[in-house]
């Protein structure tokens, strides 16, 4: 049997293990594969595909509301726990749909707002636990548990996707989609009961304006042009990830259950490499590691993805999903960790609702533009070579990225050709003859 911490942060550390692999399911079964195949089932066209996977981004932007009523009350546990819970709740609404008088050409519209409401909350949640995480967790040990507990959930996910796929495969629609669905709001309630156990560290209550959430973070110069790094990088994420996953169903002709294999061998993967990641970024700074991490999904990932579909060969896929945990095993937790190391503790939340609204609303820009692109694609190149048109256009973007992260100030961080060269010779075995 588990033994639960008795120190307050130790405790905190624990159960937000056992609550991060419960809400992973549960966003690996209302997002992802099963959100893809259950958008197509309803006939959903290319700019519903793109608004699906593009209003998450747009709810970020009710972040700033929730960090400054937040900072009012002097706590956050009790409204991320509100917010969280009703945000996932809501997806019973999705499998439920089918028994729904909603009128069919509507289904996937209907699908669109679920999700932007959903989202909303969900987005007020992440910014107020991110806060509260970056109050627990202590300083020096944030990169190398973060990077510890993405690489678990994403392992507990890749189970669940495993067992969606399974489903999703063998029973017919819609029932499938349903029972996935209702499955996944029970694992997020069970998230919720191990959110419930974390410590909250005594806050202050802060009376500043709604005005000052937005224009602290603004103030700050460094924090400014990593604002302008991180608009830049969610538009060119955007701009082809909605479409991935439609590319692998569509054009390879993935099953479900393939489909859930390449998402496993991508979380088996980002849980070898991601601690890694973690401990590499601890020693030499985040700079670097998202600088790498963002290279590789504007070059390796796109590739491997075109070259899988043009020959029909898998193993361009299965090296796509080793680079995909390559990639975003750096760049989720840097992401993160920069937002930490470039705000002050009595401000925090605000700088992640800035953070959060930026990055939303750029994530959304991109997505809305793809959806755009790939209505008019067809037309020019083809309904096969759209997909890889999209692709390069975006990787050419994510791989000019990192010249935005250089005027970006970062204590400790290193250059990336040291942190490429310490790598080379330390990490990737070479042998001498």
């Amino acid at each position: 049997m588990l033994r639960v911490p008795e120190d307050p942060a130790r405790r905190t550390m624990f159960y937000s293990l056992l609550e991060g692999s419960s809400v992973q399911i549960f966003l690996n079964w209302t997002t992802g594969i099963v959100l893809t195949g259950f958008m197509l089932h309803l006939g959903a066209r290319p700019s519903e595909l793109a608004l699906v996977a593009s209003v998450p981004f747009l709810a970020q932007m009710i972040s700033p509301f929730a960090a400054w009523w937040a900072g009012r009350l002097g706590k956050r546990k009790d409204l991320t726990l509100l917010t969280s819970i009703l945000g996932r709740a809501l997806w019973v609404l999705a499998a439920l749909l089918p028994l729904l008088n909603v009128p069919e050409a509507f289904r996937p519209t209907f699908v669109v707002l679920l999700v932007a409401v959903s989202s909303a909350l969900q987005a007020a949640a992440g910014t107020l636990w991110q806060a509260w995480m970056g109050d627990v967790i202590p300083e020096e040990e944030r990169g190398k548990y973060m990077g510890f507990r993405t690489g678990l959930v994403g392992v507990i996910g890749m189970l669940g996707n495993l067992l969606a796929g399974w489903l999703l495969d063998r029973l017919p629609a819609p029932y499938n989609f349903q029972l996935v669905l209702l499955i996944g709001v029970g694992f997020a309630l069970v998230a919720a009961f191990f959110l419930k156990q974390h410590h909250e560290p005594a806050g202050k209550v802060l009376r500043f304006k709604l005005l000052d959430t937005f224009v602290l973070p603004l103030k700050d110069q460094n924090f400014r042009r990593y604002l302008r790094f991180s608009a830049y990088w969610m538009v060119a994420v955007m701009l082809c990830s909605g479409f991935v996953f439609p590319y692998f169903l569509k054009v390879v002709k993935m099953s479900f259950t393939t489909l859930a294999l390449w998402t496993a061998l991508a979380s088996i993967a980002a849980m070898i490499l991601t601690p890694l990641w973690g401990a590499v970024a601890d020693r030499w700074g985040n700079k670097p590691v998202l600088a790498i991490g963002t290279f590789v999904a504007g070059t390796l990932m796109p590739i491997s993805w075109m070259l899988g579909g043009i020959t029909g060969n898998m193993g361009f896929l299965w090296a796509a999903a080793i680079f995909d945990a390559l990639a975003w095993g750096a760049i989720n937790p840097a992401l993160f960790n920069l937002v930490l190391a470039s705000s002050p503790n009595h401000t925090r939340a605000s700088y992640f609702a800035m953070f959060n609204l930026l990055t939303g609303f750029a994530g959304f820009l991109g997505g809305i533009v793809s959806g755009a692109l790939m209505e008019w694609f067809p037309h020019i190149f083809g309904a096969t070579n759209a997909y890889h048109a999209l692709f390069i256009l975006a990787g050419v973007l994510r791989a000019c990225a990192w010249m935005l992260l250089r005027p970006i100030t970062e204590a400790r961080a290193h250059r990336t050709r040291d942190v490429l060269r310490y790598i080379g010779q330390h990490l990737i075995p070479v042998r001498k003859f």
